[in-house]
């Protein structure tokens, strides 16, 4: 199967993780200005419990089905039964999530209150099941995912700004949020035969239990993570109200957006360092890891410290002078992106491929286990800056954690070389003169004051960059000079 380059396929998946940053950025504030605080955070309550659901009905499958397949990529026979028995076991799932599904909606007094828009969100269970987006994953091919997500994303786009026009067209709005993954999933289950035969196999050959204790490995890990990714969320909903609800996702919107890129990277080199080991290529291995490395820090750093600098006009954008209480919220919550992105590179970079996914369980254990301890304890006095302040410090357990336990196997890899300290003594350089620059211009319109300091900003990280020769800085030059000479 012909699978196109690291290079290729980063550029196909930034081009689809840019179309979903600048969705949100179009339809959030139109949303939030129309539904409020309110209405963003009922919906995202349901959402956060669709998602468990979602997760306990998955099993672990996306991750480990990535990992499988891209083993066996060019043999069709292996790779077609490999798929329909893990098809066959996430169907099966899915059936039990629906149960679920069925007993919240009939027992539970909140959700209750609004089940049609509760059932609606529910479709996503059933389409991220046929959608099998981990083959697409696993076999590198990141055009169709980028042509198919960018299509499906313009069509919802359309259809927010003609169906969603007062607060009473919530249930429109939870229609077209979840039309992106039906769409998304219709068009990966045809495609599908593309790429497998059921001819090349017996049905009585498949044995879809086999998977079962290998998923069920990931979903202890997934579900571990999903404690501080979605349980704030829910824990909120409980201990608060909806309003709370709607403030805290504008804040985790906001490094979610960012966290978008890097997870570009990850989901282009986990299928291919996979294979890498498995192919025993551990040099080229070693070296993908450190440049996937380089490229993190040299996002995570600036635009974290960015993102403290400018909650307030980031806010003021995003969601409307409504979310104000926000602000701090996603000053608190910003080091989660430094968190995320070195820990997702541990994770899927460096331990996955080397089979030591237990290293990682036992990390977001820990971080789950701290991260619920201090919602009890911060949500009722703080709200939502007591569940910010929780994630972080929950995210940044999990990287020491994966650090400490996993350093044999991390010891390969340089974090802390002279290129990648150039982006830490940048962002700060940048962090002092832009503080220096807001305090003398002073206040100014939400919209130029994104766009002034983020201009000034890039400008003075990048210069520094350029003043160091920066070893990413050199790699960008040569490549762009090498494409003019081509041209």
């Amino acid at each position: 199967m012909k699978v196109a380059s690291v290079k290729t396929n980063f550029i196909l998946n930034l081009i689809n993780t840019v179309s979903g940053i600048l969705f949100p950025l179009l339809t959030f504030p139109y949303a939030a200005r129309i539904l409020l605080a309110d209405g963003i955070g009922q919906l995202q309550f349901y959402d956060s419990i669709i998602k468990y659901i979602t997760l306990f009905s998955s099993l672990g499958i996306p991750i480990y089905a990535v990992r499988e397949l891209a083993r066996y990529r060019e043999d069709k026979r292996e790779r077609s039964k490999l798929t329909t028995e893990i098809l066959l076991l996430h169907g099966i799932l899915t059936v039990l999530g629906y149960v679920a599904v069925y007993v919240l909606a009939v027992t539970v007094t909140k959700i209750k209150s609004d089940i049609p828009l509760f059932l609606i969100l529910s479709a996503g269970i059933l389409f991220n099941t046929i959608g099998v987006q981990w083959f697409y994953q696993a076999i590198e091919d990141f055009k169709y995912i980028t042509i198919r997500s960018v299509a499906m994303r313009l069509l919802c786009l359309a259809a927010l700004f003609i169906f969603v026009r007062s607060k009473e067209d919530l249930l429109y709005y939870g229609i077209i949020y979840i039309g992106g993954t039906v769409g998304n999933g219709i068009f990966n289950f045809f495609r599908l035969r593309r790429y497998i035969s059921f001819e090349s196999f017996h049905f009585r050959e498949l044995c879809w239990k086999r998977h079962l204790k290998p998923a069920l490995r990931f979903f202890v890990l997934n579900l571990a993570i999903s404690v501080y990714t979605q349980l704030d969320t829910v824990m909120l909903g409980f201990m608060t109200n909806d309003t709370i609800v709607g403030y805290y996702t504008s804040a985790v919107k906001s490094t979610k957006l960012v966290l978008g890129v890097v997870a570009t990277l990850t989901a282009v080199l986990m299928p291919r360092s996979s294979y890498l080991v498995g192919s025993g290529r551990i040099k080229e291995y070693v070296t993908l890891g450190n440049k996937a490395i380089m490229v993190t820090m040299s996002v995570i750093f600036p635009v974290t410290a960015g993102l403290i600098l400018l909650a307030g006009p980031a806010t003021l954008l995003l969601a409307g002078p409504d979310f104000m209480p926000a602000i701090r919220t996603i000053r608190i919550i910003a080091c989660v992106i430094l968190f995320i992105g070195l820990s997702g590179i541990v994770y899927t970079q460096i331990l996955l491929p080397q089979g030591r996914e237990n290293i990682v369980t036992i990390a977001v254990l820990a971080g789950a286990a701290i991260n619920m301890s201090l919602n009890l304890i911060l949500i009722p006095r703080f709200a939502q800056d007591g569940a910010a302040f929780a994630s972080s410090f929950a995210e940044g357990t999990v990287l020491l954690v994966e650090l400490v336990i996993g350093r044999h196997y991390i010891s390969k890899f340089s974090f802390l070389n002279k290129t990648n300290l150039d982006y830490i003594f940048g962002t700060c350089v940048m962090t002092v003169v832009l503080l220096v620059i807001m305090q003398v211009v002073g206040p100014l319109g939400e919209l130029w004051s994104m766009l002034l300091y983020t201009i000034i900003g890039c400008a003075i990280y990048c210069g520094f960059l350029v003043w160091r020769r920066n070893e990413l800085y050199i790699y960008v030059q040569n490549m762009i000079v090498n494409k003019l000479i081509k041209s």
